[in-house]
């Protein structure tokens, strides 16, 4: 069984109001999303061609890729609608000391 380990990734200021960056954990590409008072983090690659979502759009709860529109909910990385079908991960994340920490799987 594998654990939850949280990583620094950036600093709560670094993370725009309604907008996003992206970071890297390890090996995996991640979006950090600011939504209303609210942050998230999902995977840099849309599940349909596997484009990260670097000069895409952030709506709402909705990031768009920008290679064919694809749209995800950052909450849970659902897909919302075509051309892809298949979500996105989401990772958990917390904030300690102004520090955005997402958790990643180890082991």
């Amino acid at each position: 069984m594998s654990e939850l380990e949280y990583v620094d990734v950036a600093g709560i200021d670094e993370v725009p109001e309604k907008g996003f960056i992206t970071r890297s954990v390890g090996d995996t590409g991640v979006v950090l999303c600011r939504v209303k008072d609210a942050l998230y983090a999902v995977e840099n690659r849309c599940s349909h061609a596997f484009q990260t979502f670097d000069g895409g759009r952030l709506r709402g709860v909705r990031l768009m890729c920008p290679l064919h529109g694809a749209c995800f909910d950052v909450r849970d990385g659902k897909a919302l609608g075509a051309p892809a079908s298949m979500p996105i991960r989401a990772f958990e994340l917390k904030v300690e000391n102004k520090r955005v920490l997402v958790a990643v799987h180890s082991g």
